[in-house]
C-alpha cells in the first residue's frame, strides 16, 4: 500500500496550480480505518483550499487499489506485486533499476567495458613494471683518497695550498727545512770520493803485487837451475860442499819469495773487494740522502682536490703524519647497500639508473661486483649468532656500481654524495 501512495503521491502531493500540496496525515493504517468509516476524511488529509475535487479522486484510487489487493487469494505471497498504476512508474528495486538502466543505455555497458579492460591491463603492466627493478636510497658515491704524509722529522718552512684547491699531478703541496739533508749529502759524497779512492789504492797495490809476484816466479826458476847444476857438480866432486849448500838456500829462498808474493796477491784481490764495497755502502748513503733531501719538498700523487688540510708553517712533523689528503676526481664509483631479499635477481653486467641529489640528474651504470659477505660481518664487532637471545634482522649487502664513463665531465660528482641507484632486473 506505500508503494501505490509512493507511487500516486511520491513524498507528497503536488497541484498543478501555484504548486499546491496535499500530505498524507497519517500512515497505511489510518487510510485503512478511513476507508471503514472510523476516521473522518479531515484527519486524514490536509489540503489547500484551490482544486480539493482533483485530490479527492486520487485518493479513491487509492482505495481502490487497497480494496483489489485486500480481495487478492494469495496477498502474503513473497512474490506477489501490486499492478502498475501506469508504465512510466520508476522501478522498485536496485537489480529492476540496473536492467532498465543497461536497456535504455546499451552503449554505457560497453564503455564500462572497455573501461575495465583498461584498467586491467594497466594494473598488470604496472606490477610487472614493479617487478622489473630494485631500489634504494642506502648508497653514497665513493672514491680513493690519497693522504699525504712525511717520511721524515722536520720543519714545515712552505705550504702551498689550502683546501678546495684543485691541483694536478706533480703540483708542490709543502715544503720543509733542507738544510740538515743537505750536509748530510754533501757528507754522503764526501765518503764516496773517499771509498773511491781507496778502491784505486787497492787496484794499484794489487797490480804491485802481481808485479812482484812475477818477479819471485823468474828469480826462483833461475835459483832452481842453478840447485839442479850445482848438484850434478857435488856429485862429480867439481865443487865443494859449501857452495853446493849455498846454492841449495838461495833456491828455497827464491821459492819462499814466491809463496810470498802469491798471498800478497790474494790479499791484494780481498782489499779491492773491500774497497769495492766500501764504495758501494757510501753510494747507497748518498742516495739515500738524496732521498731524504728529496722528501723535504712534497708533490701531489695524483690530480684532484685538496680535503682535510692540518699542517701550518712552522710545525715539527714527525715521519707518517698526516698532513692533507688528495682527494681524485677520475676514478668514482657507488656503493649501494641493498637488502639481502633484493639480490635475487641481481648479477653482474645489470643496467643502473643512478639519481643525484644534488645535481638532480639520472646517471647511468652497471653493476661491477657483488659483494663477498654483509657489510656487518666487516665491522668491529661482528654478529655472534650462537650466543645469547637470535633476533632475525635483514642484512644489507654492498653492491659496487660503476658509472659509464664520460657522463662527469666537470667533476660535479664527489665522494658522499648521497645517490638512489635503480637495479633494471631485465637488463
Amino acid at each position: 500500500m506505500t508503494h501505490y501512495l509512493d507511487t500516486i503521491f511520491g513524498s507528497s502531493l503536488e497541484t498543478n496550480e501555484h504548486s499546491s500540496r496535499i500530505q498524507i496525515g497519517g500512515d497505511a493504517a489510518n487510510i485503512s480505518r478511513y476507508a471503514n468509516g472510523h476516521i473522518p476524511v479531515r484527519k486524514v488529509l490536509r489540503y489547500p483550499r484551490r482544486n480539493p475535487y482533483r485530490e479527492i479522486r486520487k485518493l479513491r484510487r487509492v482505495f481502490e487499489l487497497l480494496r483489489q489487493e485486500a480481495s487478492a487469494p494469495s496477498p502474503s505471497r513473497a512474490d506477489s506485486h501490486p499492478p502498475e498504476i501506469h508504465s512510466d512508474s520508476p522501478p522498485r528495486t536496485l537489480a529492476e533499476r540496473q536492467r532498465r538502466l543497461l536497456r535504455g543505455h546499451p552503449w554505457r555497458v560497453v564503455i564500462l567495458l572497455i573501461i575495465a579492460g583498461l584498467l586491467a591491463t594497466a594494473s598488470l603492466r604496472f606490477w610487472n613494471y614493479l617487478q622489473s627493478y630494485e631500489w634504494t636510497d642506502d648508497a653514497e658515491i665513493e672514491r680513493h683518497l690519497d693522504p699525504i704524509s712525511t717520511r721524515i722529522n722536520e720543519t714545515v718552512i712552505r705550504v702551498y695550498v689550502e683546501n678546495t684547491y684543485h691541483v694536478v699531478k706533480g703540483q708542490p703541496l709543502v715544503d720543509l727545512d733542507p738544510r740538515d739533508y743537505q750536509v748530510a749529502v754533501a757528507d754522503a759524497t764526501a765518503n764516496l770520493v773517499q771509498a773511491q779512492q781507496g778502491l784505486q789504492a787497492a787496484q794499484q797495490n794489487y797490480s804491485l803485487t802481481v808485479a812482484n809476484l812475477a818477479g819471485a816466479v823468474a828469480t826462483n826458476h833461475e835459483a832452481q837451475e842453478d840447485v839442479a847444476r850445482y848438484g850434478a857438480l857435488f856429485k862429480e866432486s867439481v865443487i865443494s860442499k859449501e857452495l853446493n849448500d849455498e846454492i841449495v838456500r838461495t833456491g828455497r829462498v827464491d821459492a819462499a819469495a814466491v809463496d810470498s808474493d802469491r798471498a800478497a796477491a790474494r790479499a791484494a784481490v780481498t782489499m779491492i773487494g773491500q774497497a769495492e764495497a766500501a764504495v758501494k755502502a757510501t753510494q747507497a748513503e748518498l742516495d739515500q740522502a738524496r732521498l731524504n733531501l728529496s722528501y723535504t719538498h712534497i708533490v701531489a700523487p695524483e690530480t684532484g682536490v685538496v680535503g682535510d688540510k692540518t699542517v701550518q708553517v712552522g710545525q715539527r712533523v714527525q715521519p707518517g703524519e698526516q698532513l692533507l689528503t688528495i682527494v681524485p676526481l677520475n676514478d668514482i664509483w657507488v656503493t649501494a647497500d641493498f637488502r639481502e631479499t633484493q639480490l635475487r635477481k641481481m648479477h653482474r653486467g645489470q643496467h643502473v639508473t643512478i639519481h643525484v641529489d644534488t645535481t638532480g640528474t639520472a646517471y647511468k651504470g652497471y653493476i661491477e661486483g657483488l659483494p663477498g659477505a654483509t657489510g656487518e660481518l666487516f665491522s668491529l664487532l661482528p654478529p655472534e649468532n650462537a650466543t645469547g637471545n637470535y633476533v632475525k634482522v635483514v642484512q644489507r649487502l654492498p653492491v659496487r656500481i660503476r658509472f659509464y664513463p664520460g657522463q662527469d665531465p666537470h667533476h660535479r660528482l664527489r665522494p658522499g654524495m648521497s645517490v638512489e641507484p635503480t637495479v633494471w632486473l631485465n637488463s
